[in-house]
């Protein structure tokens, strides 16, 4: 990290706090309605799926990076795909975290102008959560994974016993036998909704700092696990609440199951302004992951140039670019493009690269796994 801090040293539980603060954030908000347009009333299990395909892909990740384990996917890159196709990936590594961080800080600022600052000019929002996200960050990656092992238990906790309150009011006969429909449309919503896990392909970048790296493959399963049912009881919820048409016509549909929350709404004039308050830590700890999984990929890219001058050099081209779309709409249709990009990297990449280790071990470029467990 040169100079910002020792060599950082992940335990197993900071890393199950880690990856679930990565992937678990603004998606939460919006995912009900992509599960529900084509699953319907099965969308909770196409949530449960998409859990079990990540922890698959997850799999593939953990092989990989076994075989290197002192080392960065921006290290083995070039070993794999040679200099120039590997110094690219580097790249894309870089700038595909980027435009997560982008389109992530834009959604987050447009719901806080929805439902608590009307008139603040989204550009005030973004630069404000810019200016938030470039502090825990400044000083290496521990300061952060401290920050979500001390908060994110406390936050979720307060969340699902915030939505429990939803439950009061269920209408049940929503909720029905499973597969009616057949399995087709479970399958066919799980492009979409796999798109809320993205963020767990971090361990390709901090791999090498696990301490107990025959525990990744675990701690990691257990954040996937612990989403994926969070998720789902989200999911469950809307649709016990709202119902599949009501909730594929809404843009947030848990915000709009919050304002069904009649036993808040004595307390608390809106409902929704309270989910809000909850869930801007969860979307904080996820711009944070992926701005300096950002400014991370850079700096190994181009280590010339130390962390935190990619850190200066990121931020005002993340707020540039998060103003380019002319408003929410057209942010998510970019948010679909980043999520092929997820897509890609959290399935056919690592396929390719253990094709890749196999063929250049059988031809002698790579040595044969040792027999300590520290490679495949």
């Amino acid at each position: 990290m040169q100079g910002l801090e020792q060599r950082p040293a992940i335990s197993p539980t900071q890393l199950v706090m880690f990856e679930f603060g990565v992937f678990v954030g603004v998606g939460f908000l919006i995912m009900p309605r992509g599960a529900m347009e084509k699953a319907r009333e099965d969308a909770w299990l196409t949530v449960i799926l998409a859990g079990l395909c990540a922890i698959a892909s997850l799999w593939v990740i953990n092989r990989v990076a076994r075989t290197f384990p002192h080392e960065t996917v921006f290290d083995y890159n070039p070993k794999l795909f040679g200099t120039i196709i590997g110094s690219l990936l580097n790249v894309a590594w870089g700038l595909y975290y980027l435009f997560f961080t982008v389109t992530g800080i834009r959604v987050m600022a447009e719901v806080v102008r929805e439902e608590m600052l009307p008139f603040t000019p989204v550009e005030v929002n973004i630069a404000a959560m810019l200016l938030v996200l470039v502090y825990p960050a400044w000083n290496g990656l521990m300061p952060i994974i401290r920050m979500f092992e001390s908060g994110l238990p406390v936050t979720l906790l307060l969340i699902v016993m915030f939505f429990l309150l939803a439950y009061l009011r269920a209408d049940w006969t929503e909720l029905r036998i499973p597969f009616q429909d057949g399995i087709r449309p479970v399958i066919s919503a799980l492009p979409q909704t796999i798109y809320s896990f993205l963020g767990f392909e971090v361990l390709f970048l901090y791999y090498p700092f696990v301490t107990r790296k025959e525990k990744a493959f675990v701690s990691t399963s257990i954040a996937i696990a612990a989403g994926g049912m969070f998720y789902a009881f989200l999911v469950l919820g809307t649709l016990v609440t709202l119902g599949p048409d009501v909730t594929i016509t809404q843009t947030f549909p848990v915000v709009t199951m919050a304002k069904t929350i009649e036993l808040v709404r004595q307390f608390v004039e809106r409902a929704e302004l309270l989910l809000i308050i909850l869930w801007l830590p969860l979307a904080y700890t996820t711009h944070l992951g992926f701005f300096f999984s950002s400014a991370f990929s850079f700096h190994r890219t181009f280590p010339r140039l130390a962390l935190r001058w990619w850190m200066v050099l990121l931020l005002p081209l993340v707020f540039v670019l998060s103003l380019i779309p002319d408003n929410l709409i057209a942010m998510l249709k970019w948010s679909d493009k980043v999520g092929l990009v997820g897509l890609f990297f959290t399935v056919p990449y690592p396929l390719i690269m253990l094709v890749c280790i196999v063929v250049r071990r059988k031809l002698g470029h790579l040595s044969s796994p040792r027999k300590d467990g520290d490679v495949t």
